[in-house]
C-alpha cells in the first residue's frame, strides 16, 4: 500500500510540474515571428535575411540575434508554401510576446511563465516550457541567472 501511495504522489507531483510549466502556443514566437509563420509573412516583418544558408533541414534565415528556419511542415509540393519550424534567438531584440529576452534574468522568466521542465546538458542548462495545444516548446538557455538564449521549435 504504501508503494501504491508513493507511486501516486511521484505521479501527481510530475502532472502539477508539467502544468506549471505549459504555455499557449502564442508565446511561441520570437521578434515578431511564430512558430508557423511563412516565409513570405517573415520576410514581410523582418526584411531580406543577412545571409541565408541550406542546412538539409530547412532554410536559414539569419538576422541580428535571430535564426529563422523555414522549411515543408509537410511533404514539399508546388501548391505548398514554407513555414518557420525553429527560432533561435541570442539578441536582445528577438524576445518573446511576454518580454523574454536574452539577457532577462531567469528571475523574471520564472515569474513570467511559472516553474519551467529542466535540463542538463552537454551544451548547457535549459529551461523548457512546453505548448499545452501542441507538440512544440519554448527552451531558454541559461547561465549564471540569466537567461543566454531562446528556442522555439516543435516536434514534427
Amino acid at each position: 500500500m504504501k508503494y501504491i501511495l508513493a507511486t501516486l504522489l511521484i505521479l501527481i507531483t510530475g502532472m502539477v510540474a508539467a502544468a506549471d510549466s505549459a504555455i499557449p502556443d502564442s508565446e511561441l514566437g520570437l521578434g515578431g515571428i511564430s512558430l508557423g509563420d511563412t516565409e513570405a509573412q517573415v520576410l514581410s516583418v523582418l526584411g531580406p535575411a543577412q545571409n541565408r544558408s541550406e542546412t538539409g533541414e530547412g532554410t536559414a534565415l539569419e538576422y541580428p540575434g535571430l535564426t529563422v528556419l523555414i522549411g515543408w511542415l509537410e511533404q514539399q509540393a508546388p501548391d505548398k508554401q514554407r513555414h518557420v519550424l525553429h527560432l533561435i534567438s541570442t539578441g536582445a531584440s528577438a524576445c518573446t510576446p511576454a518580454g523574454i529576452c536574452p539577457g532577462t534574468s531567469v528571475t523574471k522568466a520564472l515569474a513570467t511563465y511559472g516553474q519551467p521542465a529542466t535540463a542538463k546538458r552537454e551544451t548547457g542548462n535549459f529551461l523548457e516550457y512546453y505548448s499545452r495545444q501542441s507538440s512544440c516548446w519554448l527552451q531558454l538557455g541559461t547561465s549564471d541567472g540569466t537567461v543566454r538564449s531562446i528556442s522555439a521549435v516543435c516536434q514534427p
